[in-house]
């Protein structure tokens, strides 16, 4: 079995180019790591990246990352490339199957084949259990409990320090595709218009619906401790512990605008995730820092300072 040495050298960051991979790039790099970030071939130049270097690899092409895992020698790897979009998952099931497991499978053989390293791979809340695969329940669900399963596979085969950690819903600044990004971008939008024309409302599919909400800046502070300190082979949950509901959120943008916002509420019925266990996590000395009205804020303010910056180009 390969034992784990742990220090703080050089990290290998995929999907450094997304959401949270500009966050992680950035975090790393202030806490010391040389950070080579992983780019995907159409993901854009990386000028806006925080990094030592900028490297554009597809991780579905397994020969493209063996190169790259044996020219860039990591000391880490924090995996967060892959496909996150449950509607795309239904028109692109393979696709997303193949980005989110056969990247991983990837990347593991790469590290296996080239030395090992620690590694990270950020999975997702949404996985099912994996002893009911054919019931899952849409193909993104199905992807990540797949890659999770292989990571916890080339773990128990071959000794590979790996760990897994499960985010709920991450926002923040930085143009989450996710439910708080979206509204960010549409109340700037509504800002805009002001009272004018074209302001269609937003539909939220009801106001009892509750989650959890993490920082994205606390999340990657998490991963920075998860590799430095995690136990290899465990899965561990990632929440700021505090569900809140639809209205929860609508009011925070109501309150955050200069403009009246308009909406439009649904009636859904879905049923709402349960609270999962971060004692493991909690108890490796992290806790998250950014209350939720100041992630929203933060959002709403990228957002507004994104739309100025579009209109004088």
């Amino acid at each position: 079995m390969v034992e784990r040495v742990m220090k703080k050298g050089r990290v290998m960051i995929t999907g450094a180019g997304g959401f949270t991979g500009r966050h992680a790039c950035r975090c790393y790099a202030d806490e010391g790591w040389e950070v080579t970030a992983v780019v995907s071939p159409n993901g854009g130049s990386g000028e806006e990246i925080t990094a030592s270097q900028v490297i554009s690899c597809d991780l579905r092409d397994g020969e493209a990352v063996v190169r790259l895992c044996r020219e860039t020698k990591p000391d880490a790897v924090l995996h967060l490339a892959g496909r996150n979009a449950v509607d795309f998952s239904w028109r692109h099931p393979a696709l997303t199957l193949s980005a989110n497991l056969m990247s991983t499978v990837h990347l593991l053989e790469g590290i296996r084949a080239e030395g090992v390293c620690s590694v990270l791979i950020v999975g997702s809340m949404l996985r099912n259990d994996p002893s009911d695969l054919p019931r899952s329940s849409h193909p993104y669900a199905f992807s990540k409990t797949l890659q999770m399963t292989a990571a916890r596979a080339w773990r128990h085969w071959y000794g590979l320090p790996i760990v897994i950690v499960e985010p709920s819903n991450l926002i923040g600044p930085g143009g989450s595709g996710g439910l708080c990004g979206r509204l960010a971008r549409w109340a700037a939008e509504m800002e805009e218009e002001r009272e004018g024309a074209g302001r269609e409302p937003f539909f939220l599919s009801s106001l009892h619906e509750s989650r959890d909400f993490l920082d994205v800046r606390d999340a990657v502070a998490a991963y920075e401790r998860l590799l430095s300190e995690g136990t290899p082979g465990e899965v561990y949950a990632l929440e700021s512990g505090i569900f809140r509901t639809l209205e929860d959120v609508k009011n925070a943008f109501d309150a955050a605008s200069t403009t009246e916002l308009p909406w439009r509420i649904g009636v859904s019925e879905a049923s709402c995730p349960a609270p999962r266990d971060c004692d493991p996590i909690r108890q490796l000395g992290w806790q998250p820092s950014i209350p939720f009205q100041d992630s929203i804020r933060d959002a709403f303010n990228d957002e507004r300072n994104l739309l100025k910056f579009e209109r004088r180009v």
